[in-house]
């Protein structure tokens, strides 16, 4: 027998008493492999279910921040508890902890915070005792001692991390889908599955606004040669295999993906001061407001980047502020071809550009890395967008 797996159910797996009973019998199954084995789970089911996250915060109109993730964190307890105490009816000794328990440390964000290391003492002697150890996922402990949480699909970077630290033999991610696919089916109906993924494409599709599996637990599952599948919450079976290295094969890219709704700004200056003062200002006040920005692009004058729909407004009163000069295109969406494997090749570009300008969808800006191309579009082509470059690139 093997001597440790990580098991991740997220919340659509734990939603109801018939998903927690059929949970815990995948788990007890894969023990049949296994010396031990920890389960990270989620919150129970989603907004309007009891202990979902959604449903907690709407408990509260103006928690302090420390307050907020504390509340946050508390739909993945009951859920540890609750399948502990599963598991034990069902003759498997079992524990239930919590992220900081588990020894998740990050730094002194309360929300989003960023994951910077596990401390592993405490799970490994509780699995000296127990058969399986059932953490709370998405939440830690700051630098300072108090509760952190992950943001949202942390439960997937809570397994990951666990499964790194304590030299997994395997990483396995149970959820109500058939597989990963090339594209969301429901925006691109010829979206095809995908059996196996290198961790880095599925990472770029996460990023990309791919919603399987969180882009740093790819990472990190990735960075520590972890074997990590998809498995299907139904059927038990995997449905993709992740693995640590680039495949090569006869498709380059991997899939297309879109990211959330956004508005593009576009700003001018008429200034006498140097470019490079100007563009520190304005993305210096952004960035100082704690709004995220993407897709930058520079030019001689003028200056362009996107943010969330639902930050259009405070960089609108920012800008004004400071009478800088500005234009927004709204509402927009990113949509994105994905591939390691097109690092290097000729005509990518060209083929991503003319099938866009074939069905007339403009690209407002574009930017690209060594594994994405990506063009910024308007919201009602986003779906056309992405079947054309599905089409394009996946389905010939």
């Amino acid at each position: 027998m093997s001597h440790l797996c990580v098991i991740k159910f997220g919340g659509t797996c734990l939603a109801t008493e018939e998903d927690r009973l059929k949970s815990t019998d995948l788990c007890i199954r894969e023990l049949e492999s296994y010396d031990s084995c920890v389960v990270v789970v989620s919150a129970m089911g989603r907004k309007g279910d009891a202990y979902s996250t959604d449903t907690l915060l709407d408990l509260v109109s103006s928690p302090l921040p420390e307050e907020k993730s504390c509340l946050m964190a508390c739909g993945e307890v009951v859920s540890a508890v609750i399948f502990a105490d599963m598991l034990r009816r069902k003759g498997i000794s079992a524990k239930a902890v919590t992220g900081w328990n588990a020894g998740l440390r990050t730094d002194n964000r309360y929300y989003e915070a960023d994951l910077e290391l596990v401390e592993k003492e405490y799970m490994l002697e509780s699995l000296k005792d127990n058969k399986c150890v059932v953490v709370a996922g998405f939440q830690g402990m700051t630098r300072s001692g108090t509760v952190s949480t992950l943001g949202r699909g942390g439960s997937d970077i809570t397994a990951a991390a666990i499964a790194a630290a304590l030299e997994a033999e395997e990483l396995m991610l149970f959820k109500k889908i058939d597989s990963v696919f090339t594209a969301d089916p429901e925006k691109v109906p010829g979206a095809l599955k995908v059996d196996r993924i290198s961790a880095e494409d599925l990472r770029q599709l996460a990023w990309q606004g791919a919603k399987v599996v969180h882009p740093r637990a790819s990472e990190i599952a990735g960075n520590a040669g972890i074997t990590t599948n998809v498995r299907s919450h139904a059927t038990g079976k995997k449905v993709t295999e992740i693995e640590p290295f680039i495949l090569r094969s006869g498709r380059y890219i991997t899939g297309v993906a879109s990211g959330p709704d956004v508005a593009q700004f576009r700003i001018k200056t008429d200034s006498d001061a140097s470019m490079h003062e100007f563009y520190s200002l304005v993305f210096g006040l952004v960035a100082r407001a704690g709004v995220s920005m993407d897709m930058f692009s520079v030019y001689d004058s003028a200056a362009m980047f996107t943010v969330s729909l639902e930050d259009e407004g405070r960089v609108s009163e920012i800008l004004d502020l400071r009478g800088i000069n500005y234009e927004i295109v709204a509402p927009c969406a990113k949509v994105s071809i994905v591939g390691a494997g097109m690092h290097g090749m000729r005509g990518v570009m060209a083929r991503f550009s003319s099938a866009l300008d074939k069905v007339d969808i403009d690209m407002l800006q574009t930017v690209d890395s060594h594994a994405t191309i990506s063009a910024l579009v308007l919201l009602k082509r986003r779906d056309e967008a992405l079947r054309t470059l599905h089409k394009e690139f996946i389905e010939q």
